[in-house]
């Protein structure tokens, strides 16, 4: 088929530009909430007793830390890998939503109006 001289070729879709870290840092929040919080935490909490029992067990660190209580040479490790803990709630927030979508969603049927009471 020929293109008709009157009409105007398509102009190509332009790319949007990718959005600054704070607008999706934003969004992320605003989609996740409670949950990003909760799973945030839990990291948190299992990378603190998962130093504490390393401590426990005699991992020895060195400089200040060592000298330190166990508790709180496990706080500082924490600290140490916060970036790390940060990537795995953004990595692992959206995975666990879906899941939890999946889990809500099992028991019930669409095509069964009752099931919804």
């Amino acid at each position: 088929m020929t293109p008709n001289s009157n009409e105007t070729p398509a102009t190509p879709a332009v790319a949007q530009a990718k959005p600054k870290l704070m607008e999706r840092l934003q969004a992320f929040i605003v989609r996740y909430g409670m949950l990003a919080l909760v799973v945030h935490y839990a990291i948190f909490g299992l990378c603190l007793v998962g130093f504490m029992l390393l401590i426990r067990a005699g991992f020895q660190i060195e400089g200040a830390v060592g000298a330190a209580s166990t508790f709180t040479g496990a706080y500082l490790a924490c600290q140490v890998i916060k970036i790390p803990r940060f990537a795995a709630t953004f990595a692992l927030t959206p995975l666990l939503d879906k899941l939890i979508r999946r889990l809500r969603n099992k028991g019930q049927n669409p095509a069964d109006p009752s099931a919804g009471s």
